[in-house]
């Protein structure tokens, strides 16, 4: 690959530790990779893996680069998932790692909004005028204020304006709701959620009775529960997290409180916590009962065989899904940080759309995957 070597431009000592921890990185199966950057073709994972909630994601990305090594041409180097040690956590370090690798032509990531907002200038290397950047798509990070953010970053998911307007027509038209309480996480996605879906809610006719932000770990869900029980909305929207809506909707069924919740695809988790959630609703880009494709199916009956039978969420669809557009665009343009960028961006215009597991993937100009559908799933049903 035309790339120097980040040994070329001076590295702080902190940056200089972390890309020695990457030597410790792992290949598609979780060991260590002892080859060398020469011998392999390296799609970077822009996760941290010590939290639980990222094996899905692992697992998807793992498996498209199994997919892509079945397809490469014979004598070319292998594709392989290149992580960081848990250690590195943050978003900056894991990018900065991920970015002074030479052998990583691409990176699947980050999971969230805030973490790929943190990593996106250092994918772009905007400190160097790009003279290192690299591409960057991300599966799972849903804020609109990633759009257009930089030429090296871009996502397969739907943004949260595509979701959280979903969710209103579903309130309005499926729920026949027209009283709703929105109880956001106070930070950039429940953020975003919230002003989106309220305003499309009122466009369609109905009332915001509250908005209320909540922040994550907080124990007064009773008091929330109490009010909400006053004010019988219809429905309650709640753009948060697994971890709060469990005892969030706990705390409204001790209420008594039958209301629906309708949160986003961060609530999906609830389904494997057990038959007192059934009923919650949450919005999704991918259901394995339902995959919508021929692709979408033999991705579920793909995972299903290397993973024990485990069912893939929608994190490990789309994780599958960016390691696919990375990889293709490898394959196609050659191992060249460049070339699979501006092969990327040309997915859907220069050159025909992608199908996925998720669905058809292409990319409009700033770099945001158009006509993916959003559907509404309930838990339970």
């Amino acid at each position: 690959m035309n790339f120097p070597s980040p040994a070329a431009r001076p590295m702080t000592r902190r940056s200089a530790v972390v890309l020695a921890l990457l030597l410790a990185a792992c290949d598609a199966e979780g060991h260590g990779s002892g080859a060398a950057a020469s011998d392999s073709v390296a799609i970077g994972l822009g996760a941290n893996l010590g939290r639980a909630e990222m094996t899905s994601v692992q697992r998807g990305a793992a498996l498209a680069v199994e997919h892509l090594n079945a397809r490469r041409p014979r004598g070319a180097a292998p594709f392989v998932l290149r992580t960081v040690p848990n250690a590195v956590t943050s978003a900056v370090e894991i990018a900065t790692a991920l970015r002074d690798d030479p052998s990583v032509i691409g990176v699947v990531g980050h999971t969230e909004s805030a973490g790929t907002l943190e990593a996106a200038p250092i994918y772009a290397d905007v400190e160097h005028d790009e003279e290192h950047a690299v591409v960057a798509v991300s599966p799972t990070a849903t804020s609109p204020v990633l759009s257009g953010r930089s030429r090296w970053l871009f996502r397969v998911c739907p943004s949260d304006v595509a979701a959280s307007q979903a969710a209103a027509r579903y309130a309005l038209d499926s729920l026949r709701a027209r009283r709703a309480i929105v109880m956001y996480r106070n930070d950039l996605y429940g953020r975003e959620w919230s002003r989106a879906f309220t305003a499309a809610f009122r466009a369609g006719g109905g009332a915001v009775l509250r908005r209320d932000p909540h922040f994550t770990g907080m124990t007064e869900w009773d008091a929330y529960a109490g009010y909400i029980r006053q004010l019988a909305p219809d429905v309650v929207l709640f753009p948060g997290s697994n971890a709060d809506a469990e005892p969030f909707i706990r705390a409204l069924r001790a209420e008594g409180v039958r209301i629906p919740v309708l949160g986003g695809d961060a609530i999906s988790e609830l389904a494997t916590k057990g038959s007192e959630f059934n009923g919650t609703f949450y919005t999704a880009f991918f259901l394995p009962g339902q995959p919508g494709s021929a692709r979408g199916a033999a991705f579920v009956s793909a995972y299903r065989k290397r993973y024990a039978n485990t069912l893939p969420d929608q994190r490990a669809a789309l994780s599958y899904d960016a390691a696919m557009v990375i990889g293709e665009a490898a394959l196609a343009a050659g191992a060249d940080r460049k070339a699979v960028r501006d092969y990327i961006a040309g997915i859907g215009s220069a050159r025909p759309s992608m199908q996925g597991a998720t669905g058809s993937i292409a990319f409009d100009e700033r770099n945001d995957v158009v006509g993916k559908p959003v559907v509404i799933s309930a838990i339970g049903r």
